[in-house]
């Protein structure tokens, strides 16, 4: 098997984060430690379940919430499914999202509405905004997307009567426990905190409309398993990552106004996506146009720099940005970057130069 060819921390500016440091440093020993069934009564199961609880305990005090409030699942996809299918259970219940929510919202909204439901997409102004209007007279479910994961935008969460049913989709925010007051589910990615792959975590509020949308087994709220070292590393990044996020994000913005600065004044015409006053500074995105995706990735990369283009969340990783197009922008030339705290002046400076490069040379 061929190696992955090593791309300098500083010059990586793809949406994927290394796993936090810590939880890096002790996977092998969770692994080693964690693999012994909690449900039994031996000492080693009594042991490794009173870690899953002291994590649990962890992770729900940084989102915010209870612990009993808390749920564990395998990957981000079932999350979703999770969190919005049980506020979804009457098939004749109207569903309000936006233009910017991500493709499985979509996709919950088209269900809905050919099972006989009735649904609102709310469009965006040109900065991403989302100009919520929610019948505070009649039952429905609301999409609430905290931040968007490519454009960086805040959305305001809307103000709604007990009559809504609210999910919250936090799984680029920041803070994490940013909820709606009357929230009733809720995700969150641990990727975006340097936690692992293959784990998510969903939030039912103990007093809020979230019902079992599957059969009914015990008390289970949720069904499948989930690796258990995983939820432990899970919890030491977020431990470790929260200690040095506010320090983080004001390095992080500093570094948004300047790459927008510099972007704005080396390459023409070039479209950069949301006010940077209402954006969370990790995210970025931007149309050049008459460019082609594909080939301008290819020519940074030779040049040994990493970005994105196209959707976040498309059928491919070049697929127009659906984020983009609902904000007025083109479907070509999109391109997204990710700011991390490994990043500096000098690096961003490169990264401008070596599209400015990828640009001139036909791309």
């Amino acid at each position: 098997m061929l190696p992955i060819t090593d791309i300098a921390p500083e010059d990586d500016f793809q949406s994927e984060l290394p796993l936090e440091p810590m939880a890096r440093q002790h996977l092998l020993e969770l692994f080693d430690s964690a693999w012994f069934d909690p449900a039994k009564i031996h000492r080693n199961s009594a042991q490794l379940r009173n870690l899953i609880n002291e994590a649990r305990e962890s992770i729900a005090s940084h989102l915010g919430i209870a612990s009993s409030e808390l749920e564990i699942v395998g990957e981000i996809g079932f999350g979703f499914q999770c969190a919005l299918a049980g506020l979804l259970t009457e098939s004749k219940s109207k569903f309000i999202y936006s233009t910017v929510d991500r493709q499985v919202i979509h996709a919950f909204a088209r269900q809905h509405q050919a099972r006989g439901g009735e649904v609102l997409e709310q469009s965006v102004d040109s900065k991403g905004i989302v100009d919520f209007q929610v019948d505070s007279s009649r039952e429905a479910t609301l999409s609430f997307q905290a931040v968007n994961r490519e454009t960086g935008v805040i959305q305001n969460a809307p103000k709604t009567s007990d009559k809504t049913a609210v999910f919250a989709d936090m799984s680029s925010a920041y803070p994490l426990s940013n909820l709606p007051d009357n929230w009733d589910s809720a995700i969150w990615d641990p990727k975006y905190f340097g936690g692992p792959s293959g784990i998510a975590l969903v939030g039912i509020a103990n007093s809020g409309r979230w019902q079992n949308p599957g059969p009914i087994i015990d008390k289970r709220r949720v069904y499948g398993s989930f690796s258990k070292p995983l939820l432990l590393a899970t919890a030491v990044a977020l431990e470790n990552w929260t200690k040095r996020a506010r320090e983080d994000f004001v390095k992080l913005t500093e570094l948004n106004s300047f790459i927008r600065q510099e972007l704005a004044s080396q390459i023409k015409d070039i479209k950069i996506a949301g006010d940077g006053d209402n954006c969370d500074p990790r995210f970025l995105a931007f149309v050049i146009p008459g460019t082609h995706s594909e080939e301008v990735l290819r020519k940074v990369e030779a040049q040994g720099v990493l970005i994105d283009a196209g959707s976040a969340c498309g059928s491919g990783p070049l697929s127009p940005s659906h984020v983009l197009t609902a904000m007025g922008y083109s479907e070509n030339g999109n391109y997204r970057i990710t700011l991390k705290p490994a990043h500096n002046r000098q690096s961003l400076k490169k990264l401008v130069s070596v599209l400015v490069k990828g640009i001139a040379a036909g791309a």
